[in-house]
C-alpha cells in the first residue's frame, strides 16, 4: 500500500469512527432524554378543580412524587395546604403567609426540607410561617386566593413570592404557559382591574393557547424558532449540548421594555390590588423575587436575560407599588458566584433541599 493510499485509509477509518461515536452518542442521549422526560409522576389527586381559582389543593391528600432527579412525600392539611397549620404563634410572635406557585409549594422535597418549613424549625422568636404555595398559581390566583383564603388567617405579613420564569407572563392569559387547564385571569382597562374568565370553564387548552410560549413570548411572535438551522439544532442533541457551551445568546435586553410593558403594568396593579386586601386587615405586604435556575447558574442566557429585566423593574417599581421588595434572585446569584451548590434539580430545574437551605438561610434575617 502506497504511503498516500495509507493517509487516505486512516483518514477514511478516523471519520468513520468519528462518525459511529457521535451517531452513539446522540443516541444516548436522546434515549436519557426520554426517560427522564417520562420519569415524572405524581400521585393522582393532589389538585381539584375550582371554579373560581381554576384548580386548588385537595385537602388530607398524601401522596409521593417520583422524578428522575428525586422521590419524595407531599402531604396537604385539612385546610388544603402544605405543611402544618395547627401550630400558633407566640405572644410575642408574628405569623407570616407565604404565598406563590411551586416553587413557595416546594416541588421537588419533602415536607420537612421546604424552607418555609424550616423558618419554623428554626425560629427562636414564637413566629410561625404558613405555606400557601399552589403550583402553577401566577399573580392574578394568588391575589384572588389572599382575599378568599389567606387573609382570613389573620397574618402580620403576606410574603408574596414571585417567580420571575412566568407568573408575569401567565398573568395576562385565561391558559397558563405551561398547563393546559384554564384559570381567571384579569384585564386592565383605563387603570381598573376587570377580573375574566369566571367561572374558570372546564375545558382544555384550545389549540391556538398552545401557539403561546415562553419563547414567543420573550423574544416576540416574529421570532425565527422554526428557521432551517434552529430546526436543525433543536432535533440534535448533540448541536444543542455544543451550542450552549460554545456560543453566547445575543443580548435582547433592549427589546424587553416595551414588549413587557402590559404584564409589568398588569402585575402592578394586582400588587395594588393585594396591597389593598393586606392593608384593610392590617397586614403588611412584602414581595420575595424567586429566580429560576438560569437566572442563578446561567446569567447570560436568554432566560436569565429576561429574569433580570423583570427582577431590577420590580425593584425600581417597588416604591411606587407601595411594597418592601426581598430580592432573593440578587442574593442567590451572587452567592451562588461566590460558593456554587447544587441547588436546582439540573433536568426537573426546581430547588433541591440545599437549595431550600441556602433559602432559609437568605430569608432568614431579612424577614425579623
Amino acid at each position: 500500500m502506497t504511503k498516500k493510499k495509507w493517509v487516505l485509509f486512516v483518514a477514511i477509518i478516523t471519520l468513520f469512527s468519528i462518525l459511529v461515536v457521535l451517531v452513539v452518542s446522540e443516541i444516548l442521549l436522546r434515549f436519557k432524554k426520554t426517560h427522564i422526560e417520562s420519569s415524572d409522576h405524581l400521585d393522582y389527586g393532589m389538585t381539584v378543580y375550582d371554579n373560581y381559582l381554576g384548580w386548588k389543593l385537595a385537602p388530607n391528600w398524601n401522596g409521593k412524587h417520583k422524578h428522575y432527579d428525586f422521590d419524595v412525600s407531599y402531604s396537604i392539611n385539612s385546610n388544603g395546604f402544605r405543611n402544618d397549620f395547627n401550630a400558633k404563634r407566640g405572644d410575642g410572635g408574628r405569623s407570616y403567609a407565604f404565598v406563590g406557585d411551586s416553587f413557595t409549594f416546594s416541588f421537588g422535597v419533602n415536607d420537612n426540607e421546604t424552607f418555609i418549613q424550616l423558618l419554623n424549625a428554626q425560629d427562636t422568636q414564637d413566629n410561625i410561617y404558613y405555606n400557601f404555595g399552589v403550583p402553577g398559581y401566577s399573580t392574578d390566583q394568588e391575589s384572588l386566593l389572599i382575599q378568599r383564603k389567606v387573609i382570613h388567617f389573620s397574618p402580620d405579613v403576606v410574603l408574596l413570592v414571585v417567580y420571575l420564569g412566568n407568573d408575569l407572563f401567565d398573568n395576562e392569559l385565561p391558559y397558563p404557559l405551561q398547563a393546559n387547564r384554564a384559570k381567571p385571569y384579569y384585564e386592565l382597562i383605563s387603570d381598573e382591574l376587570v377580573l375574566r374568565n369566571i367561572p374558570v370553564p372546564m375545558e382544555p387548552k384550545p389549540t391556538d393557547q398552545y401557539k403561546k410560549n415562553l419563547t414567543r413570548v420573550v423574544l416576540g411572535e416574529d421570532f425565527k424558532a422554526n428557521g432551517l438551522l434552529n430546526r436543525i439544532v433543536n432535533k440534535i442533541e448533540i448541536l444543542q449540548l455544543l451550542k450552549r457551551a460554545l456560543f453566547k445568546p445575543p443580548d435582547h435586553s433592549a427589546q424587553f421594555k416595551k414588549r413587557f410593558e402590559h404584564a409589568i403594568n398588569l402585575f402592578a396593579a394586582i400588587v395594588d390590588q393585594i396591597h389593598d386586601t393586606c392593608t384593610e386587615k392590617e397586614a403588611r405586604l412584602r414581595i420575595i423575587l424567586m429566580p429560576g435556575r438560569s437566572f442563578v447558574e446561567q446569567p447570560y442566557s436568554v432566560s436569565a436575560q429576561f429574569q433580570e429585566f423583570l427582577r431590577r423593574t420590580i425593584v425600581e417599581n417597588s416604591e411606587d407599588m407601595k411594597v418592601d421588595v426581598i430580592d432573593l434572585a440578587k442574593h442567590l446569584r451572587e452567592r451562588y458566584q461566590r460558593d456554587q451548590g447544587k441547588w436546582y434539580y439540573p433536568n426537573e430545574g426546581h430547588l433541591t433541599p440545599e437549595g431550600h437551605r441556602i433559602v432559609y438561610d437568605i430569608l432568614s434575617p431579612k424577614l425579623q
